[in-house]
């Protein structure tokens, strides 16, 4: 080992042990560095089998000193959060549910869904498990209170409202005049109105529901039923509870290698909400006992915190970690694990459901020995550090530059997972450039990622030769990610990689299990990008700027459409141009022309 241990400094702070290649392998915190350390290199006999593998593989050591403990814990997550070290426990968020935020702060306040609580003096109402419902909900909190959604600065002078002011969904705030002091009230009413006072706005509804029916308006009456039903779904996910404080309740069981966390959510004296969670390279943990501890660490860090917190086990460090939530919280947290009672019961039934999903979790598809032997021989062949089990492949599609879009495909394990695909419009490029294309849909991935802490991929592939690859690594490098990124190429099948020299080009056999399934994803990606265009084609030949005027037909809009490929390219044509279309006269073009272009 390269680090002489006999430097270590007797003051608290972090250390950061690495692996021959210089990767972080483990992040730790200490009151004191030169004990906390010298720790594991006593005899093997006094520790465990997984702390042997871990110095076993420790080939340097960094460390940081910091004033106190508390601020060594805040920095350990930090750190963990960064690096992500495989003999860390990590915490995987397997499902974050929504919250309804109002940002009271404001002088005009917003209300929106977000899945990420903050500490940044906003009112938050959830999580709701019932995602369709709370925006059903929230879509009519935008009818009846007419509160704003939208992100537009609001300056001084603006006298043009937004399109939500002029449908009656917004009070136009961003319009100057507005009393403030009307729209806060309207805020405070939606406020009551979710935290439970609906009894007023369902009898609201009803009445118009039947006012509706009375005069056989049927379809309206029909989305006004929805609206109640989606309102009384809110409410059902309240379970009541007789206390009166917030709390967050924590439960885990655990395998060989996961931790199952379950959080429940009291507020207000009611059971809100849950969430799981999954705490990942558990190698070094001794206990389960320990990473609930560092569960606590690190879903705190960016999570507001309630005045009482129930846990399943008695937290190693407790006092720290109650020091450093109370001074976190800027108030007093008690951390403490409830014997007998209703807090008891809520514990018990937080566990039933941490079990459920741990059980829900093994009945996930399994890799077969085939996607094994073909994930260790991608390892081998492109040189990863760990075997690739998250892979992620990416595919452009368009017409002539038209309704482009770019898919993402999620492979883990070797096997495809559906619920993870996303699909990409293209933005910012015109006309036909592929390699552009890619940039974008590659660039608007990760950053997402990185804004939202999500886990990278062991190893991207791009549906393309090196052309797409060059522009693929372009953006991850602007945003400084290095992330082992290929391309394959549809006519030979090559593996095309980022290294440089005689080594840039891959060639396997086609009865390479990994080049099956490196097809196998770029077929996929290019299915779900094949099929994602259509759906967007479909949806421009239905809906568009032309619907608004007259003379121009359903007949008529495909043929503009078909023969100019685009809005723009409509808008930016001249009026002979468009009359050489049949059924198109001289007076109609004019009037498409004079409407696209104002």
């Amino acid at each position: 080992m390269k680090f002489d241990l006999k430097t270590l400094p007797g003051l608290p702070g972090v250390y950061l042990m690495k692996d021959i290649s210089g990767d972080v392998i483990y992040v730790g915190k200490a009151k004191s560095l030169d004990k906390r350390v010298r720790q594991y290199f006593q005899s093997g006999k006094n520790l465990s089998p997984k702390t042997v593998t871990l110095v076993r593989h420790i080939d340097d050591i960094e460390y940081i000193i910091t004033d106190s403990e508390i601020d060594a814990l805040v920095l350990e997550a930090n750190l963990i959060k960064k690096y992500r070290p495989r003999y860390n426990v990590r915490l995987k968020d397997d499902k974050r549910y929504p919250y309804v935020k109002i940002t009271i702060n404001a002088e005009f306040p917003r209300i929106f869904l977000t899945r990420r609580r903050l500490m940044d003096g906003a009112l938050y109402f959830g999580p709701y498990t019932n995602v369709k419902a709370i925006r059903t909900t929230l879509d009519i909190v935008s009818r009846v209170f007419m509160l704003r959604q939208c992100k537009k600065k609001i300056e001084p002078g603006r006298t043009r409202p937004c399109l939500n002011y002029h449908i009656r969904r917004c009070m136009a705030p961003c319009k100057e005049g507005l009393d403030s002091n009307e729209y806060r009230r309207r805020v405070m009413e939606a406020v009551r109105f979710l935290k439970g006072d609906t009894a007023g706005l369902l009898k609201e509804l009803e009445s118009k529901m039947d006012s509706l029916s009375r005069v056989q308006d049927y379809e309206s009456a029909a989305v006004v039923r929805d609206q109640i039903m989606a309102v009384r779904s809110l409410s059902e996910q309240q379970i009541a509870s007789s206390g009166t404080d917030d709390r967050d309740v924590l439960a885990a069981v655990a395998d060989e290698k996961t931790i199952y966390i379950q959080v429940f959510y009291v507020r207000h004296g009611s059971m809100v909400g849950k969430a799981d969670f999954t705490l990942l390279g558990a190698e070094v943990s001794e206990s389960i006992e320990e990473s609930m501890a560092q569960f606590v660490k690190q879903y705190y860090q960016d999570s507001p915190i309630p005045p009482e917190i129930l846990v399943q086990y008695e937290l190693p460090e407790k006092d720290l970690i109650v020091s450093w939530l109370s001074r976190r919280s800027d108030r007093d947290v008690k951390v403490h694990v409830p014997l007998r009672g209703e807090k008891k019961k809520l514990m018990e039934m937080a566990a039933r459901n941490a079990e459920m999903s741990r059980k829900t979790a093994l009945l996930k598809p399994v890799p077969s020995e085939s996607a094994i032997s073909a994930l260790e021989e991608l390892q081998q062949v492109l040189s990863l550090r760990s075997l690739p089990v998250h892979i992620e492949g990416f595919d452009i599609s368009n017409i002539s530059g038209t309704n482009a879009v770019g898919s993402m495909v999620y492979f883990e394990n070797g096997i495809p997972a559906n619920n993870k695909y996303r699909q990409h419009n293209i933005r910012t490029v015109k006309g036909i450039d592929d390699f552009a294309m890619m940039s974008e849909v590659v660039y608007r991935r990760y950053s997402r990622l990185l804004k939202d802490k999500g886990d990278m991929p062991d190893l991207i592939l791009i549906d393309g030769g090196p052309g797409q690859v060059s522009a693929a690594k372009s953006s991850l490098e602007s945003l400084g990610l290095d992330i082992p990124l290929i391309g394959l190429a549809k006519r030979f099948e090559h593996i095309i990689t980022t290294r440089k020299g005689p080594e840039e080009v891959i060639i396997l056999p086609h009865t390479s299990p990994a080049l099956k399934l490196l097809m196998h994803i770029r077929d996929e990606a290019h299915r779900f990008a094949v099929s994602s265009h259509r759906r967007r084609r479909s949806a421009s030949l239905t809906h568009s700027e032309l619907d608004a005027i007259p003379g121009v037909g359903p007949s008529r809009k495909r043929l503009l459409l078909e023969t100019f490929g685009s809005i723009e390219k409509i808008g930016s044509a001249s009026s002979e141009e468009l009359a050489g279309i049949d059924g198109i006269s001289k007076a109609l073009a004019n009037r498409i022309l004079e409407r696209l272009n104002r």
